[in-house]
């Protein structure tokens, strides 16, 4: 028998434990090395974002009741100079995306990036960005998202 697709909802400040655990499982996944400071980092910027409405989620409860989440996604709100693809200087970025293995295949991350999507539109953002993996490319793709007109290039300080 299979367990019942968990019911998606938005994230609250109760979440952050769970937010950053799932965070840790998708940078383990991707074979980001171990740093000792990102997840308390991490716990403060959602805890201080969530409550000042810069960042939202939305998440899967475990439907067993054991207090865990089994997916989630988190966007954020940012400022850029203002231009005619953002005229009030506002996009958003979709991060943190990661579905637990066993409910993988089940929809959820179609619909946490929806609820992203309505979350960004309710606050006047209707530019976001987002990173993609192999795995989550087609879902991506399947709602809209489309490759930039422009490559995107970074630098990094070395260390």
């Amino acid at each position: 028998m299979t367990a019942p697709t968990p019911a998606l909802r938005r994230a609250t400040a109760a979440d952050v434990d769970e937010l950053v655990r799932l965070r840790k499982v998708m940078m383990d996944t991707m074979g980001v090395p171990e740093e000792p400071t990102w997840e308390r980092a991490c716990a403060e910027f959602l805890t201080g974002s969530l409550a000042q409405g810069t960042t939202g989620g939305v998440v899967a409860d475990d439907p067993d009741g054991a207090g865990r989440l089994v997916a989630c996604g988190v966007g954020t709100v940012a400022l850029r100079l203002p231009g005619p693809m953002t005229p009030n200087g506002r996009y958003g970025y979709i991060s943190s995306m990661v579905t637990e293995v066993p409910w993988r295949g089940r929809g959820l991350a179609t619909g946490i990036v929806l609820g992203l999507l309505d979350w960004f539109d309710g606050l006047g953002v209707h530019r976001v960005d987002l990173h993609a993996s192999a795995q989550g490319e087609p879902v991506y793709r399947a709602l809209g998202f489309t490759e930039g007109a422009y490559p995107e290039l970074r630098w990094r300080r070395a260390h």
